[in-house]
């Protein structure tokens, strides 16, 4: 896909009408690499499922790897939001041995594993992006990456921040070379899971 000349329109100087716009395009991105994976979708099949002209795509997104990048940040974000609600709505005082740190956090880490488990190819695209040299793609997953960041720090709302982040720091980083692991066929589902408990049990209960 070609690139703009001109920088994409900012999210934060949208109209409510360009972000519904928005909205349509990755959600059609979302549903097609579902469909038929990261590889396989064309441009023109964008534009034929979300009913905007390639023209206007052009002023949303600089390049194909900032529109998958775009759409999913937005899958992972709801995804976040939903396993982050399910954890704040389990009440520990009913069960102290579930609210420890650590089984908070291979909680959450799991919930949110599991969502690459059932939608392999979205665990395709997150490693091919984090990968991606175009700099929109960078600063979206980036942004992505921090959104994940503060959702586990709230979780570990009971830990001393410098611990916290080294916590959530080593659990980034083994997700995603577990999950590249994993796509490449490198590794198996149960010791990429081992390899996440273990970091998590190590720094957090040990």
């Amino acid at each position: 896909m070609d690139t703009l000349d001109a920088p994409p329109l900012a999210v934060d100087t949208m109209t409510d009408a360009q972000l519904a716009r928005r909205r349509r395009i990755t959600e059609a991105v979302i549903d097609l690499v579902a469909d038929v994976g990261p590889e396989a979708f064309q441009m023109k099949d964008v534009t034929a499922r979300s009913g905007v002209a390639l023209k206007t795509l052009y002023r949303y997104f600089a390049s194909k790897d900032h529109l998958m990048a775009a759409a999913v940040a937005d899958w992972h974000d709801r995804l976040v939001r939903q396993v982050a609600a399910d954890a704040a709505r389990r009440p520990g005082a009913a069960a102290p041995e579930e609210d420890r740190p650590d089984v908070r956090v291979l909680r959450f880490s799991l919930r949110g594993l599991r969502a690459f488990q059932r939608h392999p190819n979205f665990a395709r695209l997150v490693v091919s992006l984090v990968a991606s040299p175009d700099p929109y793609a960078s600063e979206t997953i980036a942004e992505m990456d921090a959104a994940s960041a503060r959702a586990m720090r709230a979780i570990m709302h009971d830990v001393p921040a410098p611990l916290a982040d080294t916590v959530q720091v080593a659990v980034q980083s083994v997700l995603i070379a577990g999950l590249t692991a994993w796509v490449t066929g490198r590794t198996t589902w149960p010791e990429l899971v081992r390899d996440l408990e273990a970091v998590i049990v190590r720094l957090l209960r040990d």
